[in-house]
């Protein structure tokens, strides 16, 4: 009996105290010590006189049980050495998953962060847009505008011909009836030169008109250059927008396969953690019932 209580401290003692595989040799050393210890003890039993044939059973007995836990505590210890072997590499493997996770989540953030900035950006561009377009519309307008007084004074042009066409089939007239007659020559003449100023100052008023159109045919031409570089201007901002919008799909496709794949790892995570439980709980239920 005091055989088997020591072997029991002693593998209790073996059990707690060195754990790790990097002592597995100063187990091993141990049990052996042990082993030599009861083999003393066996050995000085044997030296003791024999009273009857019930010692020797005894001792038999006592020999396979101290086999039989010598065999037991090895299985232990390696079972031990083993499991935490296998602890160790959880453990390391759910450090691991931590760092990832963090990394994913340092992603996300600077993910969400570009993804603010396009939103931004997108904000300002339609800004700028509606802008143009107000702008584009008030040209349409100021064109329409000119190309109305243009019109009218086209027509005005065209009535100031008209009557100038007139005045000069009258003077025509007028020259004929002057040849003809000679009498009213004076009064004619007279006639003549105030038509001939006349001419002169509708002369000056169409010079005047005709620059006036040149001026405004000027201006109009630099309205539809202007007009052109805007919408030039405006074409390559919608295809600033649609390139930004490319990127943002893309990109938002990236975030959710991240969030994805981050996900799976915890679930992965999960699982090792149960697993690890798991394979713990029996060498802690094995370690209680050995205490007791």
């Amino acid at each position: 009996m005091e055989m088997r209580e020591n072997i029991c401290i002693n593998t209790k003692i073996i059990a707690v105290s060195r754990p790790r595989s990097d002592d597995c040799g100063s187990l091993c050393e141990e049990i052996l010590a042990n082993e030599e210890k009861m083999k003393t003890h066996m050995n000085r039993s044997t030296k003791e006189p024999e009273n009857s044939g019930n010692n020797t059973e005894r001792s038999g007995c006592n020999r396979l049980a101290t086999v039989w836990l010598g065999l037991l505590c090895i299985v232990l210890l390696v079972a031990i050495i083993f499991l935490t072997i296998e602890r160790e590499q959880l453990q390391t493997s759910n450090t691991n998953l931590i760092t990832e996770r963090d990394q994913l989540k340092t992603s996300n953030n600077k993910l969400i962060t570009e993804r603010d900035q396009l939103q931004t950006s997108y904000t300002n561009l339609t800004i700028e847009r509606d802008q143009l377009q107000t702008s584009y519309t008030n040209l349409i307008t100021e064109r329409d505008q000119l190309q109305t007084s243009y019109n009218t004074l086209t027509v005005e042009r065209d009535q100031l011909q008209t009557s100038y066409t007139n005045l000069t089939i009258e003077r025509d007239q007028l020259q004929t009836r002057y040849t003809n007659l000679i009498t009213e020559r004076d009064q004619l003449q007279t006639r003549y030169t105030k038509l001939t100023v006349e001419r002169d100052q509708l002369q000056t008023s169409y010079t005047n008109l005709i620059t006036e159109r040149d001026q405004l045919q000027t201006r109009y031409t630099n309205l539809i250059t202007e007009r052109d570089q805007l919408q030039t201007r405006y074409t390559n901002l919608i295809t600033e927008r649609d390139q930004l919008q490319t990127r943002y799909t893309k990109l938002t496709v990236e975030r959710d396969q991240l969030q994805t794949s981050y996900t799976n790892l915890l679930t992965e995570r999960d699982q090792l953690q149960t697993s690890y439980n798991t394979l713990t709980r029996p060498v802690t239920d094995q370690l209680q019932q050995s205490d007791c």
